[in-house]
């Protein structure tokens, strides 16, 4: 049974998928993400911040608390990663103008920077070329869409066209 999730669900990554949390955050998902981090805490944070847990981990699934509240990832790649949610929780895999864009570094929802406050940040070249910037006020990371956002935008068209094809078992 597919459960529809919004960009309103959060989401808790464990330590086995960093790929995938980064890939969540730029798709606009709240996506809590710690490198070391005990199970005990991950269980806290799962039922208290009310997240799904994403995980590799089998035995952290068998836990009572996360009982109805965990999708356990099958593939060790971030490309059937994504299929797997996606068919399975139904999120989507685009990226619009509607999208509430989030720091892939630390989860922050980023902000529009002007571009005279950019541009002595961002190598000449960007700063010729870009109009449109935001920015992280947490963390204070600055992004634009330079030629990597185009292949990326290629990579989600292609994982949501195949998101109903079946995901090879591990």
């Amino acid at each position: 049974m597919i459960q529809a999730h919004t960009p309103k669900q959060k989401f808790f990554v464990d330590t086995m998928l960093g790929k995938l949390a980064r890939w969540l955050r730029i798709l606009g998902y709240d996506t809590a993400y710690e490198r070391d981090i005990a199970d005990g805490a991950i269980v806290d944070r799962v039922v208290n911040e009310h997240r799904w847990l994403l995980t590799r981990d089998r035995y952290l699934v068998k836990r009572k608390a996360v009982r109805g509240r965990f999708t356990l990832i099958r593939s060790d790649f971030v490309t059937d990663q994504l299929r797997q949610i996606r068919t399975e929780l139904g999120i989507g895999l685009a990226v619009d103008e509607e999208t509430v864009c989030r720091c892939v570094a630390c989860n922050h929802i980023l902000e529009n920077i002007p571009p005279a406050q950019a541009r002595p940040r961002v190598p000449p070249f960007v700063a010729k070329q870009q109009t449109h910037f935001t920015g992280c006020p947490h963390c204070d990371h600055l992004y634009w869409a330079g030629t990597h956002w185009s292949h990326l935008q290629q990579q989600l068209k292609l994982l949501s066209q195949a998101a109903t094809n079946p995901i090879p078992d591990q």
